[in-house]
């Protein structure tokens, strides 16, 4: 039986293998957090519209197909705040849901700039990493620990 499906896989056109393949295998989402500082030391957190238990949070977003974490962090944060920044590197890697993965990315961002806030953004705030707000995901506050602590060795699971 093993020999007559990898004849009939090898055989079939990528496109089939690829639809096989889509609908065998689980699915799941990639998502991309930015921990963002200023020169001084603050980080951006933003309140959110659309979350309720935890209204305040970092810029966030998934990830679209062949993005690199990096690049989708920068363009969470222009499309949310309107703000510039900078990618420095992947920082941990957090199962959050049993379908959903996302990547924490250190950055950098001038808190100069004039913020021009997207419909999913009521406010922001440069806050310090030891005054980070109440109403914020704790694997968010546990991101922003260890963004701001000397140990960036790449991280998986949830702090």
């Amino acid at each position: 039986m093993k020999k007559l499906l990898s004849l009939v896989y090898r055989c079939a056109p990528v496109w089939v293998t690829r639809i096989l393949l889509r609908n065998v295998n689980t699915t799941f989402s990639m998502g991309v957090v930015g921990v963002f500082f200023a020169a001084d030391g603050t980080v951006l957190v933003q309140r959110h519209v659309y979350r309720h238990q935890y209204p305040w949070g970092l810029p966030s977003g998934f990830l679209n197909a062949g993005e690199a974490p990096e690049d989708g962090a920068v363009r969470e944060l222009k499309e949310e705040a309107g703000l510039d920044g900078r990618a420095e590197h992947v920082i941990g890697i957090y199962h959050i849901h049993p379908r959903h993965l996302e990547f924490a990315v250190k950055g950098a961002v001038d808190r100069a700039q004039p913020p021009r806030l997207s419909h999913e953004i009521f406010e922001l705030a440069f806050v310090s990493p030891d005054a980070l707000p109440e109403a914020m995901p704790p694997e968010q506050k546990a991101m922003v620990r260890r963004a701001a602590s000397k140990d960036l060795a790449l991280r998986t699971g949830v702090d």
